[in-house]
């Protein structure tokens, strides 16, 4: 254990929370399954854990001040956000806008001036107190929707630090996730993280969705490759500590209260646990219940519903409007059901101790869990450790986290008033051996994936993706070794360097006409060529219309466009690679293009002198991927008697003459130039003929980490200016 790194856990709230009691302070001990998973993280030394701490002091205080040095000396470092602050950053855009879209409550958002910038500086705040504190070899866990930015702040600080993030709510479908204001900020802020982590796989599968359809960025099923960085995405169902609630249980106090709650003249017991938030179902679990009185009149005065409620965020004015709902629902089923010796529900509005609870958990016949949208619900699994009995039967929401592992539970759609009401009759009915079969596979799975064994697996996969947060290339394609190919440089006599344009000198643009060259680019091709030993040359899928005025004015440049249909020697004319080619399949081939253009928006078509190309990076991703597979099929059917291709590229579809590719260029430039050394580099489908007509000795280096027949690797645009302008010192 010494070996490991120390973990700096970041969370909105501390396990401690600070109260002003009269003139003083007092430090109270929160509990909950964040606090006890990472609490062994933490205790001894081993780590830090920064968050708020709970009330501010409106002046310097000392006691306060005193009381947080303390704390910290203990591991817990607090972070003050002065209320101005705080009203916007964590009432405002957490709560008022990333809480109700992540739980698919898109009417309830709601956005004010100012929260988002409050949000930003919060998270600044966290970021700094983080940095003045770290130590190198440092580990950091990110929690939750309130630090969604934290991972990017810290990344710009620190490159090599190791991050994780885990989310404990939902991440929402990506139509509901894109309704939110500054949603790319925020999934560049998470996949700036080694690993993110989620509750459940579709939560997993919602992130890679918005990631394609607002970023344009594709993903595997586990991860996503971007500017030459890897972002591991990986589900952790979170657990709890079921011995804490069986220990509990086991105490005189608690033994006393069940056996007074199964002394209750063998009427049957229903329990709900929530906090009292608009995602929870409780009027729509009240209206449920209130429907199985009503159709099922035999089970009045034979069942009763505890709902325990704890009150959630009071000084908001939906909150308010939710409480006043469920008394008045309360007040309606016990006045028009109740008896004098019967009362439908019992309504706890208060948090309850935790022998009260493990008691009622221990008693309860059926536990309800019927949230509207969850992350995972606890409850589920709180109620499970608790049943050593093995009678009780669990009534879970197929819409909370927890239901995609809890399969033996009866699974009940919370918006489905008949069916949860049917369902709970099933339950109050169901066989012993059926219930003890049931519950004893699911004790089984909490017993054995707890909060310990999840904040183990999650710091375990940490440190792997950390490992590998930089791009290593495929299995035979390794990072470029730089001073071997500098050392190699020096000593040829004679040196070709055949470079691809987009994605390799310049990154991908959506349009075409936005990637001209820029200063730095042109002066940097015009010092490669000013060298007498070099032969430049850019080979691009570019028509030479739009090469000529960019990069005709290098002195010393070879041009080569439309992927090698023709080219230009410094300071003479364009010629066709053959000359004669006779263009008139374009005919043919352009209203088809045309049709997909129509059915595509974003789409468009470029129509070269020896090519026609469909673009198509400002369409929906994957609906442009599937027609781009779909034409590609349609053009080879149309194709095949010609001497015409369709080529896929990096979202373009080019159709273009067999023999215009870039390893007919290579081979011409190869052959001119006697080179001792060819250095060739491009990014995609159509620069692997560029890499097929090097000789084994020569230098192929492809941009990013797809498959490629490429020797070597460089992860980004930038990073292949560095090389080349590592050569020109060189």
């Amino acid at each position: 254990m010494s070996d490991e790194p120390r973990t700096v856990v970041v969370s909105y709230r501390l396990p401690l929370t600070l109260r002003r009691v009269g003139p003083g302070w007092r430090g109270e001990r929160s509990t909950g399954g964040l606090a006890t998973a990472l609490g062994p993280v933490v205790r001894g030394g081993r780590g830090l854990w920064v968050g708020a701490a709970g009330d501010a002091a409106a002046a310097t205080d000392p006691e306060r001040d005193a009381l947080l040095a303390q704390w910290e000396r203990q591991g817990f470092v607090a972070v003050d956000i002065p209320p101005a602050i705080h009203a916007g950053f964590y009432d405002g855009f957490a709560n008022g806008a990333l809480w109700p879209l992540f739980h698919h409550f898109p009417t309830r958002f709601q956005t004010r001036p100012g929260d988002w910038e409050a949000y930003v500086a919060a998270n600044r705040r966290f970021c700094d107190a983080v940095l003045e504190r770290l130590q190198p070899g440092d580990r950091v866990w990110v929690h939750d929707y309130q630090l969604m930015l934290l991972p990017a702040m810290l990344r710009e600080a620190r490159p090599d630090l190791a991050i994780g993030f885990f989310l404990h709510i939902p991440f929402p479908a990506s139509e509901v996730f894109r309704v939110l204001p500054h949603r790319e900020e925020l999934l560049r802020g998470l996949l700036a993280a080694d690993l993110v982590g989620f509750q459940t796989w579709g939560h997993a599968q919602h992130f890679r969705w918005a990631l394609l359809r607002l970023l344009g960025i594709d993903s595997g099923l586990d991860r996503v490759e971007r500017e030459g960085r890897v972002t591991r995405i990986e589900a952790f169902p979170i657990g709890i500590a079921p011995e804490e609630f069986t220990r509990t249980l086991a105490t005189p106090r608690a033994q006393a209260r069940l056996a007074e709650l199964r002394a209750r003249d063998g009427r049957r017991l229903v329990l709900a646990v929530d906090r009292l938030d608009y995602t929870k179902g409780i009027p729509e679990r009240l209206r449920a219940f209130r429907l199985l009185l009503e159709r099922h009149p035999e089970w009045r005065g034979r069942v009763c519903l505890v709902q325990v409620a704890v009150p959630s965020r009071e000084r908001v004015s939906r909150y308010r409007e939710l409480r006043r709902e469920v008394s008045e629902l309360v007040g309606e089923i016990n006045g028009e059901l109740g008896t004098p010796e019967w009362t439908p529900v019992v309504y706890l509005k208060r948090a309850v101790a935790r022998e009260e609870l493990v008691a009622l958990y221990a008693a309860a016949d059926v536990c309800w869990v019927a949230p509207l949208r969850d992350g995972m619900n606890l409850v589920a699994k709180e109620y499970v450790a608790c049943q050593e009995a093995g009678a009780g039967v669990l009534l879970l929401s197929e819409l909370a986290g927890a239901a995609a592992e809890m399969g033996e539970a009866l699974h009940v759609n919370p918006y489905d008033a008949e069916g949860s009401a049917a369902t709970l009759v099933r339950a109050l009915t169901l066989p012993a051996p059926e219930r003890q079969e049931r519950l004893a596979a699911l004790r089984v799975r909490v017993h054995h994936s707890t909060a310990h064994t999840w904040a183990a697996r999650f710091l375990g996969r940490l440190g792997a993706a950390a490992a590998e947060r930089v791009l290593h290339g495929g299995p035979t394609v390794r990072p470029l070794p730089l001073p071997d190919l500098a050392s190699a440089w020096n000593r040829a006599e004679r040196r070709l360097l055949l470079l691809d344009y987009d994605g390799t000198l310049t990154p991908l643009r959506p349009r075409p006409s936005e990637a001209a060259p820029d200063a730095d680019l042109v002066a940097l091709l015009s010092a490669l060529c000013a060298e007498p030993r070099n032969t430049v040359a850019v080979v691009s899928g570019r028509p030479a219309a739009v090469l000529d005025p960019w990069l005709g004015a290098v002195p010393g440049l070879h041009l080569v466009a439309e992927h090698g249909a023709t080219r230009r020697l410094p300071g003479a004319p364009w010629q066709p690679l053959r000359p004669g080619a006779n263009p008139e399949w374009k005919a043919h081939v352009r209203p088809l293009l045309d049709a997909f253009t129509l059915r595509a928006p974003g789409s468009f078509v470029e129509e070269k002198p020896h090519a026609l190309a469909w673009h198509y990076r400002l369409t929906e991703p994957q609906f442009g991927e599937w027609l781009a597979r779909d034409l590609l099929a349609t053009l080879e059917g149309v194709l095949a008697a010609t001497e015409v291709r369709a080529v896929p590229g990096n979202k373009v579809v080019e159709v273009r003459f067999a023999w215009a590719h870039k390893g007919e260029a290579a081979r011409t430039l190869l052959a001119e130039s006697a080179a001792e050394l060819a250095l060739a580099v491009g990014d995609d489908q159509t620069d692997e003929d560029l890499f097929a007509a090097l000789r084994a000795e020569d230098w192929s280096v492809v941009v990013g980490r797809q498959a490629s027949r490429a020797r070597f690797q460089l992860p980004t645009p930038a990073a292949v200016r560095a090389a080349l302008q590592a050569l020109v010192s060189a």
